[in-house]
């Protein structure tokens, strides 16, 4: 019993190992002349044409080899071209000569067979072979003028062929017992290329929807990286256009964020540690950010810069912004409470806003990103400078739009570097600190406030 098994089991093997020997040579035969470059209908039509060629080789092959004997001596050499011919179309398309290789297959295909058919009679059935010639050139060539050319001359010639029966004898007289033979062969070697050409032709599609599918992954991830980059209505523009063109938005309202003990904070860490604090406390305000529609426009180094307001206008941009503000604090002053009682070293943050006009645009065509320009971006970075530690500064046009919403404390006016006295406030949040989990579960200011501000 085990020896059987054991026999069994070896022949499986023999028949995976012939199989896949097979295989292997079958997909480096019709993938002959076909190059990563090839458009994919070229590569299809290539594909096929090599698996019929090899089909038509091995077909002729096996005449050659069973006509050896004298009196089947012309049948002999027919088949001995024909493979021959088979084989050159083989090597044309692997000198990627694809364009002549399949108009001699065509051409080929239409003398050769016709010749078959008068010379060696009706019992030969070789006329039916033009058929599926014809069909063949429609896989062929995309051009409908060549592919209506050889259709015709298919036909016209399956009609002469059929005409010559009637009125000439076969110069090659075959016997009259392999007429219902070569019928059977002629269907069941049609039957095989027609099988064929489906099995290729699902496989092409289905390889052409992986790769429509992974067009589309890539272009998601592409829109992704790029929405990432740009607001979405700048995004589409530039997908569309090719380039975006600056808008000016008369008010908007700016912020600007710095972590005031930077330079002592990165000579106490290890470099890598600080980076992955920074790329926290960024995390975070982009989440920030996100929640409450504000753009993100960009960072530098430590500084994190806002603007509410665009590219979507909103009446409550000021207000909006404030808030944003108090929840960047709240963040910041709640990890530096968890960073004292670990006795690590941790950022505190100054915080400046400030509303005016801007023009915003992409600029450049490497590296491109969206940015904004004007005084009032300069106004808002003084704000940010001027602050302090802990603080939300702002300046008195940001003041005259939130004073409704927020208590605020007048500094008077105060030097900005190359402006000089502005008018300045700070914003009072008087905000209860919570620990990390109850801040997770409810955001500061609270939605009951957040519902005021419509």
């Amino acid at each position: 019993m085990s020896r059987n098994t054991s026999v069994n089991a070896h022949k499986i093997m023999m028949l995976t190992n012939v199989s896949r020997w097979f295989v292997h040579w079958w997909n480096f035969l019709i993938n002959i002349g076909v190059s990563g470059d090839l458009a994919m209908w070229n590569r299809k039509r290539i594909r096929l044409l090599n698996g019929i060629c090899v089909m038509g080789f091995m077909a002729h092959s096996c005449f050659v080899i069973s006509n050896t004997e004298p009196e089947f001596i012309v049948v002999y050499w027919e088949s001995f071209q024909s493979a021959i011919f088979y084989l050159c179309i083989l090597l044309l398309n692997k000198h990627k000569k694809y364009y002549l290789s399949c108009h001699l297959f065509c051409i080929y295909n239409v003398f050769c067979y016709s010749y078959f058919a008068i010379t060696h009679g009706k019992v030969d059935a070789a006329e039916y072979l033009l058929l599926p010639s014809g069909m063949a050139a429609a896989v062929l060539f995309k051009e409908t003028r060549v592919v209506f050319l050889y259709l015709f001359l298919n036909f016209v010639f399956f009609w002469i062929c059929r005409y010559s029966f009637t009125v000439m004898k076969p110069i090659f007289v075959l016997p009259s017992d392999i007429y219902v033979a070569n019928h059977v062969v002629l269907f069941i070697v049609s039957f095989i290329i027609v099988i064929y050409f489906k099995l290729e032709n699902n496989r092409q599609e289905v390889l052409v929807n992986n790769q429509k599918q992974k067009l589309v992954e890539e272009k998601s991830k592409v829109d992704k990286l790029l929405l990432n980059i740009l607001p979405n209505e700048t995004a589409e523009e530039l997908k569309a256009t090719g380039f975006t063109k600056p808008r000016y938005f008369e008010e908007v309202t700016v912020m600007f964020t710095d972590f005031h003990n930077f330079t002592q904070m990165a000579a106490q860490m290890p470099p890598e540690i600080l980076v992955e604090e920074i790329h926290k406390c960024f995390s975070s305000f982009d989440s920030i950010m996100n929640h409450y529609g504000i753009e993100k426009i960009k960072t530098i180094g430590d500084s994190y810069m806002c603007a509410s307001g665009l590219p979507t206008t909103k009446p409550n941009h000021a207000e909006v912004a404030v808030c944003a503000a108090v929840e960047i604090l709240t963040f910041i002053e709640t990890r530096k409470r968890e960073k004292q009682l670990a006795a690590k070293p941790y950022f505190e943050i100054r915080i400046g806003i400030h509303t005016g006009s801007v023009i915003a645009g992409v600029v450049g065509t490497k590296k491109f990103a969206y940015d904004i320009w004007g005084n009032t971006v300069n106004m808002a970075s003084r704000m940010e400078s001027c602050g302090e530690e802990g603080k939300i500064n702002i300046s008195r046009t940001t003041y005259e739009l939130v004073k409704e919403k927020f208590n605020c404390t007048y500094r008077g006016q105060i030097d900005a570097k190359h402006i000089g006295m502005v008018d300045m406030y700070f914003v009072e949040t008087n905000f209860k600190l919570q620990s990390p989990s109850e801040l997770n579960n409810e955001r500061l200011p609270d939605n009951s406030f957040l519902q005021s501000l419509g």
